[in-house]
């Protein structure tokens, strides 16, 4: 059977070229990101020349053990995978975790995350 064009398939790929890697690129978006504040996440997104979402990811070992973390920077990389589109275009998205207590799995990490976003969009 060939791809059916009605259906056009969605990219789910989360590759090298589409993550933050410097620390210079984290600082920046840190520094000059405009901050979203989700009850869980800090999220800062900044406009890049690049053509592409690029996604960044700091969670500081406050938030838990190194096995905790992990599962949270899993259920993140894992929810930009399947949204790519809720974010804008040409930016660098970097989260930072506040609080991750209410954090179970990826349905939390979600709402926590689309809540942030629209409430972003109505303010533009």
């Amino acid at each position: 059977m060939g791809k059916d064009e009605a259906f056009p398939e969605k990219d789910l790929s989360f590759t090298k070229a589409e993550r933050l890697l410097r620390p210079a690129e984290f600082a920046e978006a840190r520094k000059l990101g405009k901050r979203l504040s989700a009850r869980s996440f800090n999220i800062y997104l900044l406009e890049n020349k690049l053509g592409r979402i690029r996604l960044g990811l700091a969670i500081s070992s406050r938030a838990g053990g190194a096995v905790k973390r992990n599962r949270i920077k899993r259920l993140l990389r894992e929810f930009f995978r399947l949204n790519k589109e809720l974010f804008p275009a040409s930016t660098d998205i970097l989260i930072t975790a506040k609080s991750v207590e209410s954090i179970k799995g990826l349905k939390d990490v979600e709402e926590d995350i689309k809540a942030a976003l629209s409430k972003a969009r109505k303010n533009l």
